[in-house]
């Protein structure tokens, strides 16, 4: 991996949004196949800082190593893109005790290419306005990562779909009542179901800031595509062409969040 290699273009970034229904206007999704945008990613590393380029050397697994390269870069460029800054400035910073994502700070702007290439289309409007902390959360899984950006807390977790063990796994640490319903179901619909229900549990342990540090068995999301959990919380999934063999869920904030 170097980081003197001339960057290639960036990807079309447009046609790698997708649609979260029910999300805020700021809200945006990037979902990025592995094999359309590993070696722009890997030509621009420069924009990683030490960390985690050492991290990048560490991981033996070239798949995953690729994976987290990937999402890495295309993070930075997200953000990058809607806080008006390069990508090696974005102030990219987690939690030291959980891991979570810290909200980041920066200013909109009008974002124009004139092959649609510039970045991911996020120009200044009184919606994003510069004045709010940008949230983030990323997910990376069977040569796929998910990147979401909004203004309030957000996660996002994909997964490819479970073979029929690791299904079995799943369906003892969901909770009882997903667990019950779940087990209705046989083989290719049952690994379906559990792995959307699995994702949307991520999705929302993530965006709560917890991760696994919160039972998953505790978090009942039931059968719905959208649905709202407890107060302030909304999960709902994302549309997968079907030769990704994934599934994908966006948990966000809904009400503003406690101040002080």
């Amino acid at each position: 991996m170097s980081t003197r290699t001339a960057p290639l273009r960036q990807p079309v970034w447009a046609q790698l949004r997708r649609r979260v229904p029910g999300a805020p206007a700021d809200l945006t999704l990037h979902v990025l196949p592995l094999d359309q945008v590993r070696a722009w990613a890997q030509s621009a590393t420069a924009c990683l800082s030490e960390e985690e380029l050492a991290r990048a050397h560490g991981i033996e697994e070239t798949s995953a190593r690729e994976l987290f390269v990937v999402s890495r870069v295309a993070l930075r460029h997200v953000l990058g893109h809607r806080l008006g800054c390069s990508p090696r400035d974005v102030p990219v910073a987690h939690d030291p005790l959980t891991g979570a994502p810290l909200e980041v700070h920066g200013r909109a702007r009008t974002v124009a290419g004139a092959h649609g290439d510039a970045g991911p289309e996020l120009g200044f409007s009184p919606v994003l306005g510069g004045v709010r902390p940008v949230r983030f959360s990323v997910s990376r899984a069977a040569g796929i990562v998910a990147v979401v950006t909004a203004q309030c807390e957000v996660g996002v977790d994909v997964e490819r779909v479970q073979s029929g063990v690791e299904t079995d796994v799943l369906l003892e640490i969901l909770h009882p009542v997903d667990r019950t319903r779940l087990l209705k179901l046989r083989g290719r619909r049952r690994a379906l179901e559990v792995t959307r229900a699995w994702v949307r549990v991520g999705a929302l342990l993530k965006g709560w800031g917890t991760g696994l540090a919160r039972d998953p068995a505790s978090v009942n999301v039931g059968p719905g595509t959208r649905a709202s959990y407890g107060r302030g919380w909304s999960v709902g999934d994302v549309r997968c062409p079907a030769r990704e063999n994934t599934r994908l869920a966006v948990a966000w904030r809904t009400d503003p969040a406690p101040q002080g």
